[in-house]
């Protein structure tokens, strides 16, 4: 989580053309603005007005959350981006997951909690999202004061996946993901998911969501053979975008964590965050290099970016 520290607000210049010139105007964070150089796509912080019916739509999906870390969307790009293709994260972007998740993840550690002490909170539940599950499950079960001997993380994993599907047939779109991606299909924009999950758990998945799974191009596991590091690490973008035959900085990524963030920006591409509202590193520190931070994907403009 160290690394979490070196994501900060990256601003550039304030000129912007007339198409994007109408749909935002500057935040009061661009003053003194610098070059970001981790980035070439990051522009000046800029905040869009919205309707508040989009927010309610967001907070509906949401019903955990707790108010949006937002009260408006920041556009922090000077012009449209050129892009050529797409790539969404899964769990907690395209799919509302993580309650079902967290859910999940608790109930497995019930029949070991008899200190009371091993429940998974929604501030360790921020740290793992994004992450591979091999990754994350020692980490849980150090915390949470379980060890190895008494429950092994390759069980807590096996014991959670096996668990998981019960929520998948009840597991909503995140608000404006279905339109979105079609909306990029019919511009002709290459389309993909990009997650951490295993193949077997994503098809698991989007087996409830056929019509969104018809539009991608291609769905790029976690499990991969070459994938050779989880996020942070940008390993599975770079394996999309080489499947989609795409240049790494003609990609954008739709993240929820920023832990995707960082993969996305290590990979040398845009990215548009989404944070979930009920995670606490959902504050917007965290995702300062983000190229958009919005509310969900019903705010996400087309004249944003321009077809390659």
């Amino acid at each position: 989580l160290a690394a979490l520290a070196l994501v900060g607000v990256c601003t550039v210049g304030t000129s912007r053309p007339a198409g994007l010139q109408a749909a935002v105007r500057p935040s009061a964070r661009t003053a003194g603005a610098v070059r970001c150089p981790t980035s070439s796509h990051v522009g000046a912080v800029a905040r869009m007005p919205f309707a508040a019916n989009t927010m309610r739509t967001a907070t509906a999906v949401r019903a955990e959350a707790q108010t949006s870390i937002l009260r408006e969307p920041e556009i922090r790009v000077d012009s449209p981006l050129k892009i050529e293709a797409v790539l969404f994260d899964l769990d907690g972007t395209l799919l509302d997951f993580e309650g079902g998740s967290h859910d999940a993840l608790n109930k497995v550690l019930e029949p070991y909690n008899s200190t009371g002490k091993a429940k998974l909170t929604w501030e360790m539940h921020g740290t793992i999202v994004g992450r591979r599950a091999s990754e994350w499950s020692s980490e849980i079960l150090e915390q949470c004061g379980i060890t190895p001997d008494v429950l092994a993380p390759e069980k807590y994993v096996e014991m959670y996946l096996e668990k998981m599907p019960e929520y998948y047939p009840s597991m909503p779109l995140m608000p404006g993901a279905l339109n979105l991606v079609k909306s990029l299909k019919a511009a002709g924009y290459k389309v993909a998911v990009a997650s951490s999950s295993e193949k077997i758990s994503i098809e698991k998945k989007l087996k409830f969501h056929p019509e969104l799974l018809q539009l991608m191009d291609i769905v790029q596991p976690g499990d991969d053979p070459d994938i050779k590091a989880g996020k942070p690490a940008p390993d599975i973008f770079l394996a999309a975008a080489k499947k989609l035959g795409v240049k790494p900085e003609n990609c954008l990524v739709f993240e929820d964590s920023p832990f995707g963030l960082m993969g996305a920006k290590a990979g040398n591409m845009a990215c548009v965050a989404i944070p979930d509202g009920r995670m606490p590193i959902a504050d917007s520190s965290r995702f300062g290099t983000a190229d958009f931070l919005l509310n969900s994907m019903e705010e996400f403009k087309m004249d944003y970016i321009e077809k390659i």
